[in-house]
């Protein structure tokens, strides 16, 4: 272990808090089994296949900042006045994290493995630039994380037609929050979803990435 003591209580004080806030708990119906699976993950996307593997300075403060936004909980905030890219990042961190993730776990069995691909030719990242791992969210800017959110986007609506799914029933089936007609008790003509605050319609989404590839 490189984290000292302090570190790796605060790590599961943290870790705690995060599946509390995402219902990761054994009161909303997951097995102690998924929830260790889900911690699992959360090392993974960051570069680590253990806690043991996270080291007590870069490694530690990348993996709490992490917590913190799955908590939603606002990050250095003085930085991001300097410099709003870096909450913009985070935000489209937190989105593909906690509400495209799940969704995809519906239809793939390994959702980490097809992150890392479409990071990996979307990124262009090739082996000889980063010789001991495989490119994580972590390793993108807000442009290059708005890029991959618009193509989960658009698999995501291809994937679930196929399922034949209407977005409220795979939102409800991933349990992440759905802003379709129903959830809000409303009744316009449309009962398609409507986007999570301050992203892009998934419509457009796909729209935008179809025209990426055609270029």
């Amino acid at each position: 272990m490189k984290l000292s003591p302090a570190q790796v209580q605060r790590f599961w004080r943290e870790w705690s808090a995060v599946c509390a806030a995402l219902h990761w708990t054994r009161a909303d119906g997951l097995t102690a089994a998924q929830i260790d699976a889900r911690r699992k993950e959360f090392l993974a996307r960051g570069g680590f296949n253990s806690l043991t593997e996270v080291d007590r300075v870069a490694g530690f403060t990348r993996v709490l900042n992490e917590l913190l936004v799955l908590q939603g909980v606002s990050l250095a905030a003085a930085r991001e006045t300097l410099e709003p890219a870096l909450n913009q990042a985070r935000v489209l961190r937190h989105h593909i994290l906690t509400e495209q993730v799940p969704c995809l776990e519906l239809y793939l069995a390994d959702v980490r493995g097809y992150l890392t691909a479409i990071i990996a030719d979307k990124t262009r990242h090739r082996q000889t630039d980063r010789p001991t791992r495989a490119p994580t969210l972590l390793d993108l800017d807000a442009g290059q994380l708005q890029q991959l959110q618009y193509t989960l986007a658009a698999r995501l609506n291809d994937k679930r037609r196929v399922a034949g799914d209407t977005m409220h029933e795979m939102k409800t089936r991933a349990r992440v929050r759905c802003a379709c007609a129903r959830c809000r008790g409303t009744s316009p003509a449309s009962m398609a979803c409507a986007p999570p605050a301050g992203t892009t319609s998934e419509a457009s989404m796909a729209n935008e990435t179809r025209k990426a590839d055609e270029n």
